[in-house]
C-alpha cells in the first residue's frame, strides 16, 4: 500500500472522527429535545390523574347521593302511603255521614228543646190532639238528635283524621324538599363531571403530541447511535489497520538503520578502524554479517 493511500485512510479517519463529533452533538440534542417533551407530557399526563382524582371522589359523591335520593324517595313513598290511607278513611267516614237534614241545629239545642216538650207534656194539661203532635214531635226532635249526634261524631273522627295527616302533609313537602335538593346537587356533580371529562379531552390531544413529538426525538437520537456505532466500527478497523501499517513502516526503517549501521560497521573494520558499542551489538546480533567482518562463529 502506497503512503497516498494511508493518507487516504486517515483523512477518511478524519472525517469519520468530525462526523462522529457532529453526530453525539446531534443525539445529545435530540436527548435533550426527547427529555424536554417527556417532562411536558408526563406533566400533562400528571395533571390528567390528579383530575381524574378529584372526579372520583365527585362521582364517590354522585353515588352517595344517589342512595340518599333513593332512601328518601322510599320515605316519601312510605308517607304518601299513609295519606292514601287516611283519605280513604276520611272517604269511608264521609260516605257513611247522614245527609244535612239537621237544619243547622247542634245537638245541644235540639235536646233543651226535646226536654222542654217533656217537661210540657209534665206539667200542662192538653188535649188530646195537642199531646199527639207533641209527641209526634218528640219523636221527630230524638230522631233528629240522633242523626246530629252521628254527624257529629263523624266531624269528630274527621278532625281526628286531619289532625293525624296534618304532620304527614309537611314531612313530605319536607321530603320533597330534600329530595329536589338532592336532585339539584347530583345535577351539578354530573355537570362538574361533564366539565372535568371536557377538559381532559382537551389535555390529551396535547398530551399525545408531546408523546408523538418524544418518540421522535427519541427515534432521531437512536438512529445517530445506530449511525455512530457503525462508524465507531469502521473507526476502529482503520485506526487498527494504519497502526499495524505504521508498526510495519517503523520495523522496516529501523530494519533499514540497522542495515546501514552493519555495512558501515563492515567497512570500518575492513579499514581497521575501531567500532562503537551500537555497530558491535548489530553485527553480534546478526550471525551472518558477524561471521563475515570476524571469520569466527558466536560459540
Amino acid at each position: 500500500m502506497t503512503e497516498e493511500n494511508v493518507a487516504a485512510i486517515e483523512e477518511e479517519i478524519f472525517q469519520i472522527r468530525a462526523k462522529l463529533a457532529e453526530l453525539r452533538k446531534k443525539k445529545l440534542e435530540y436527548e435533550e429535545e426527547a427529555q424536554k417533551y417527556y417532562e411536558k407530557r408526563e406533566s400533562l399526563h400528571a395533571r390528567i390523574r390528579e383530575i381524574k382524582e378529584k372526579n372520583a371522589s365527585t362521582l364517590e359523591r354522585v353515588a352517595q347521593l344517589r342512595n340518599e335520593l333513593a332512601e328518601l324517595r322510599a320515605r316519601l313513598d312510605e308517607v304518601t302511603a299513609k295519606i292514601n290511607e287516611k283519605r280513604s278513611q276520611k272517604e269511608a267516614i264521609l260516605s257513611q255521614q247522614v245527609a244535612e237534614n239537621a237544619k243547622g241545629y247542634t245537638g245541644q239545642e235540639i235536646f233543651r228543646k226535646i226536654r222542654d216538650l217533656e217537661q210540657r207534656i209534665e206539667t200542662d194539661i192538653l188535649r188530646p190532639e195537642e199531646e199527639k203532635r207533641i209527641y209526634d214531635e218528640l219523636r221527630q226532635l230524638n230522631k233528629l238528635l240522633a242523626e246530629v249526634q252521628k254527624r257529629e261524631g263523624v266531624a269528630e273522627k274527621l278532625r281526628e283524621l286531619n289532625n293525624s295527616v296534618a304532620p304527614l302533609y309537611e314531612e313530605a313537602r319536607n321530603l320533597r324538599e330534600q329530595i329536589k335538593r338532592k336532585k339539584e346537587e347530583i345535577q351539578a356533580a354530573r355537570e362538574t363531571i361533564q366539565s372535568v371529562k371536557d377538559l381532559i379531552m382537551q389535555l390529551k390531544p396535547e398530551a399525545d403530541e408531546y408523546h408523538n413529538a418524544y418518540l421522535e426525538a427519541r427515534k432521531k437520537a437512536q438512529m445517530c447511535e445506530a449511525e455512530e456505532i457503525l462508524l465507531t466500527s469502521r473507526l476502529v478497523e482503520l485506526q487498527e489497520f494504519v497502526k499495524k501499517r505504521r508498526e510495519f513502516e517503523l520495523r522496516a526503517r529501523e530494519y533499514m538503520m540497522k542495515e546501514k549501521i552493519k555495512s558501515k560497521a563492515m567497512e570500518k573494520l575492513s579499514k581497521g578502524e575501531k567500532l562503537s558499542f551500537e555497530e558491535m551489538k548489530l553485527l553480534f546480533e546478526d550471525d551472518s554479517a558477524w561471521m563475515s567482518a570476524t571469520g569466527k562463529s558466536k560459540s
